[in-house]
């Protein structure tokens, strides 16, 4: 028997992006969740008899044999958080305390049984299928221009695993077209599956005939948005990050004003007749200036040039001082640090 999902016509009205029908996506997850359901179940029975019979044995854990190093080792079989028990619930054995008084914790070695989670298989077989039919429908939405419109959807469930069939539309100027496609599904089970039960794969073909398809297509246009939101949602948060910077970069001017205050006195003072004496002293005081001759002029040129710097900075950081409307105009994700509030000042 076949299902079909056509003529809906009064809900593609004007619609410019291709969204699977729900009763076919409904299709997809209910087989996916049956079958997922049935693997999971004959893997809980599987676990239930073995752990009864380890049980009837009076052993406490399970086995495994772990090559290593050239070797065979018997190892402790460790349950706890098993990729092969993700869908189900698992009741443990309590430890045995070794003395009186000794608390007893769950004993992850020593599962006693499991029951199926029926909640997480399917929401597991959601993920799926939304998974299936985002392909899909990135698929169709691939040939289609963002100024085409979608008049009639009609796709067919087949009796095997696949689902065909095509999407009327029109372009911008009228002209009809059909995209033809095809979504043909398997399964992979076991530890060849992304679950170690049960995973659904998709294979496609498809194909536009009629109008041609002109500028952008819907996926393209999509694919641009969701960047440009990634894109938007890394730069709020980078400026929300860049907020916690303000409270040391407000006082910035303050901290630069008396910085140039220090500096100024200091070069000040080592233009004179003692500063030079104490710079005299200190490069004679250098072994590797033996037999060298101290230039005072080299000195006072230096140091000249310093003494301006620190004025200048002193004379431009005034107008940020006691302005917290001028500072916040500079700061930003690239003013947000001493180094770049001193270039703002110097070229201000």
């Amino acid at each position: 028997m076949v299902e079909r999902s056509a003529h809906y016509l009064n809900n593609f009205a004007n619609q410019m992006t291709f969204k699977l029908p729900t009763t076919l996506a409904n299709h997809l997850e209910q087989e996916i969740y049956e079958k997922l359901t049935s693997a999971v179940e004959l893997g809980a029975k599987e676990y239930n008899g073995e752990w009864a019979a380890r049980e009837a044995k009076g052993e406490k854990f399970d086995t495994y044999e772990h090559y290593q190093w050239g070797e065979t080792k018997t190892k402790k079989r460790y349950y706890y958080n098993h990729h092969r028990l993700q869908f189900m619930d698992v009741t443990f054995a309590q430890s045995e305390p070794e003395y009186k008084g000794q608390q007893t914790h769950t004993d992850y070695y020593r599962p006693l049984s499991c029951t199926v989670n029926y909640k997480l298989c399917k929401e597991n077989a959601k993920a799926q299928r939304d998974h299936s039919v985002g392909l899909l429908e990135s698929r169709v939405n691939g040939h289609l221009a963002v100024t085409d419109k979608i008049t009639d959807i009609n796709l067919e469930l087949g009796q095997g695993y696949f689902i065909e069939g095509f999407v009327t539309g029109t372009t911008e100027q009228g002209k009809e077209f059909k995209i033809f496609t095809k979504m043909i599904w398997n399964y992979r089970y076991g530890s060849n599956s992304a679950n170690n039960y049960l995973t659904q794969y998709v294979q496609f073909r498809s194909d536009r005939r009629g109008a041609r398809q002109e500028g952008k297509t819907v996926l393209q246009r999509a694919t641009e948005a969701e960047k440009q939101a990634k894109a938007d949602a890394k730069k709020a948060e980078a400026i929300a990050k860049n907020e916690a910077k303000w409270a040391r970069f407000v006082v910035l001017p303050d901290q630069i004003d008396r910085w140039a205050d220090k500096q100024i006195k200091k070069h000040e003072k080592m233009l004179t007749e003692a500063g030079i004496k104490k710079a005299e002293d200190e490069f004679f005081s250098r072994y590797y200036n033996a037999g060298h001759e101290f230039d005072v002029e080299h000195h006072n040129t230096w140091v000249n040039r310093e003494l301006t710097e620190a004025k200048t900075y002193k004379e431009r950081v005034q107008k940020f001082l006691n302005n917290e409307p001028a500072v916040r105009a500079v700061f930003g994700l690239d003013c947000n640090t001493r180094d770049d509030f001193k270039y703002v000042v110097w070229n201000s």
